[in-house]
């Protein structure tokens, strides 16, 4: 079975995995800052690389 992954939910998760160790849990606006700053940028080269979303292979 073929399944597409969104490119949101790609770029989220890779933006996620970059701050993982930096966010300051006490400082959540600032992490929401930083996280936004990795997902915008990495959204934009996925679109380009991926318009049609990416297919995962699962069997």
């Amino acid at each position: 079975m073929k399944t597409v992954i969104s490119n949101e939910q790609r770029a989220h998760e890779i933006a996620i995995a970059l701050m993982a160790k930096t966010a300051d849990p006490k400082q959540p606006i600032e992490a929401y800052h930083d996280y936004i700053n990795y997902l915008l940028p990495i959204l934009k080269e996925i679109d380009k690389d991926f318009p049609m979303g990416i297919k995962e292979h699962l069997e």
